[in-house]
């Protein structure tokens, strides 16, 4: 199978204008991206921005690309809007922020409470227990 460089440069040579082919490959705003799955929640926006530890206005800035939310406000909203593991590294891909790591003692418990289903107090608490700052945490 070729990949996306070779893909590329198949259709170049086969005449897909530029424009075409970099509108096909261009991958979503972190916002629209969020703003997916905060539409398949039964929650209010302000339901939703509480639990994540924001106003509502800050979640819509986010939304907006007004702000540049750090890592830990994706991770808790991830756990709000039910995000597997590939999504939630998908949300922080988005955003330019450091995918979770086997190789980072703190994400790895992070990694297993999504893998587990987990919602944001029982990760904060196996943070905690394991000596790690939480998702609410400014660290």
């Amino acid at each position: 199978n070729p990949g996306p460089t070779e893909m590329a440069i198949s259709r170049l040579k086969n005449g897909t204008p530029v424009t075409k082919i970099l509108q096909e490959t261009r991958s979503p705003t972190l916002g629209d991206y969020l703003f997916e799955f905060l539409c398949k929640t039964n929650r209010s926006t302000e339901t939703i921005a509480g639990l994540a530890g924001l106003n509502k206005s800050s979640l819509y800035r986010i939304l907006n690309a007004e702000v540049c939310p750090q890592r830990n406000v994706l991770l808790r909203l991830s756990r709000i809007v039910n995000m597997n593991l590939s999504e939630t590294q998908k949300l922080l891909k988005l955003e330019n922020l450091a995918s979770l790591s086997g190789s980072n003692p703190r994400d790895i418990v992070i990694i297993d409470g999504i893998l587990r289903n987990l919602d944001i107090v029982d990760i904060n608490n196996n943070l905690t227990k394991n000596g790690f700052s939480d998702l609410f945490s400014k660290k």
